[in-house]
């Protein structure tokens, strides 16, 4: 991205209205770099919205009503490798920090920073530099050894996606061919994410899901 010369057009994506609110105010003050010319409450609504205004850089919750954060990201870099994505979110466990990496988000903030920090994130991201809130266990050697969600459940990354887009209401077939994997495939990591977790139901892998924040 090119050094801040002009105002940095932003789209943000959060169910919390008053949370979505609140960032407007902070990035829209006197003199702000950062010019705020959407708002979306809803998973399904971000790519429209994205085609619609074409902002420089989106802010996007993980955890959208009809569709996840992450689902989004990868799509977004799939389809406007221009636009930005910044991950705003209160969720701090190392392996979401690792997938994201991996799909190539720009910027990752916990909601818990303050109006500096989100600025320099937003700053750093401009300028083309991945900004990354350093967690407490990522200081640590071993993430599976430090990580409590890792460690308690023992998730691979892989199941993890395949939780969340069976949360998102896709079927097996469907993660197949989303994932590019075989039916087998995919029946055989829900076979195992159910022991793993000890339940037997889609509704009971949905309420996990909903708990965990995934």
């Amino acid at each position: 991205m090119e050094p801040i010369t002009k105002s940095t057009t932003i789209l943000i994506a959060d169910d919390h209205q008053l949370f979505s609110d609140g960032l407007r105010t902070l990035l829209t003050t006197a003199h702000s770099p950062f010019t705020v010319i959407g708002q979306v409450y809803d998973g399904r609504d971000v790519i429209p919205v994205v085609h619609q205004l074409q902002p420089d850089l989106i802010l996007l919750d993980i955890n959208l009503p009809h569709r996840n954060g992450v689902d989004i990201a990868r799509q977004l870099r799939r389809e406007f490798p221009h636009v930005g994505v910044v991950i705003i979110t209160m969720y701090s466990y190392q392996k979401l920090t690792e997938e994201l990496r991996a799909v190539g988000v720009a910027g990752y903030l916990l909601k818990s920073a303050s109006p500096d920090r989100l600025m320099t994130c937003l700053t750093s991201v401009v300028s083309g530099k991945p900004f990354f809130d350093q967690l407490p266990n990522e200081l640590a050697i071993d993430p599976r050894e430090t990580d409590p969600f890792v460690k308690q459940f023992s998730l691979t990354p892989r199941e993890i996606e395949i939780i969340r887009l069976i949360r998102n209401g896709l079927s097996t077939s469907q993660i197949a061919e989303r994932l590019f994997l075989s039916a087998e495939t995919i029946k055989t990591h829900r076979k195992n994410i159910y022991f793993k977790l000890g339940i037997n139901s889609v509704a009971a892998l949905i309420l996990f899901a909903n708990e965990q924040g995934i």
